[in-house]
C-alpha cells in the first residue's frame, strides 16, 4: 500500500457502524493484562502524574479504560474517522490524528507508559515505530505491546490447515513476528523485554503475545533492508 491508500483503508476500516475490534473475544484478557501490570509500574501511586500512550488507538476502547484508572492520556491514530469516535468517548484524552510511522507529534521522554496492541503487525517501518516510541517514553520506562504469536507448532498447524486463510492477500496484517524476531525488533530499538504472556487459546496456538519491554537505552540504527 501507499501511505495515501493505506490512510483510505483504514478511514473505511473505522466509517463502519460496527468495526472488528469492537466484540474482539480477547479484549477483556488484553485490558486484565494491560490493568494488572500498569498499575505495577513505578509513579503509578500518583496516576494524575501517570501519562499513558496508547499508539494506534483506534476508537478510543483502551484510553476510556486507562484514564478510568485515573492516568493522564494520550491517543494517536491514522484514521480521523477512528480519532473522533475516540474524541466522543473519551472527551478529555489527548487524542491527536497522525501515523506511527511517521514522526509522533510529542516532545521526547513525553509518556511513563506507551500501549500499543494489535498494530506492529499493520507496519512496514516497524523499527522506525520501535524507534519513536522509545523517543518519547522516559529512560527506564515500559512499553506494552501485544501482537498476533506465530511460534513453529501454530505456524505448522497453520500451513497444514488455514494457509489461505491466515496469509490472506486482502487482509492488513502484513508482519508476523515469532518470539526471537519480536525480540530482536525491540532490542534493535533500544527495548529489553522483560514480560512474555500469551493472550487468547491456550499455548502453543496463543492469538497473540502480551509483552512488557523496559526502555534501556537509546534505538539504534534500522537493519539492512533486504531484497
Amino acid at each position: 500500500m501507499t501511505p495515501d491508500s493505506t490512510k483510505e483503508f483504514y478511514e473505511a476500516y473505522w466509517q463502519k457502524d460496527k468495526a472488528p475490534p469492537q466484540g474482539d473475544p480477547t479484549t477483556a484478557e488484553r485490558l486484565a493484562h494491560l490493568r494488572a501490570v500498569v498499575q505495577s509500574l513505578p509513579g503509578t501511586n500518583r496516576p494524575e502524574s501517570f501519562q499513558v500512550l496508547d499508539a494506534g488507538c483506534g476508537d478510543g476502547e483502551f484510553v476510556a479504560f486507562l484514564r478510568g484508572l485515573g492516568f493522564r492520556v494520550a491517543g494517536v491514530e491514522l484514521s480521523a474517522a477512528a480519532v473522533e469516535k475516540a474524541k466522543r468517548r473519551c472527551p478529555d484524552a489527548d487524542i491527536q490524528a497522525g501515523s506511527l510511522e511517521d514522526r509522533l507529534p510529542f516532545a521526547d521522554e513525553s509518556f511513563d507508559a506507551i500501549w500499543c496492541t494489535e498494530v506492529l503487525e499493520h507496519l512496514f517501518d516497524v523499527h522506525g515505530t520501535l524507534a519513536e516510541f522509545n523517543r518519547i517514553l522516559k529512560e527506564g520506562d515500559a512499553l506494552l505491546l501485544t501482537t498476533p504469536y506465530h511460534g513453529l507448532i501454530k505456524n505448522l498447524t497453520i500451513v497444514l490447515l488455514g494457509f489461505d486463510r491466515h496469509f490472506n492477500p486482502d487482509l492488513s496484517h502484513i508482519r508476523f513476528f515469532t518470539r526471537p524476531t519480536l525480540e530482536r525488533c525491540l532490542r534493535r530499538a533500544g527495548f529489553v523485554p522483560v514480560v512474555w504472556q500469551g493472550v487468547g487459546r491456550i499455548w502453543p496456538l496463543w492469538k497473540s503475545f502480551f509483552v512488557v519491554a523496559r526502555k534501556e537505552g537509546p534505538a539504534g540504527p534500522p537493519p539492512e533492508i533486504i531484497g
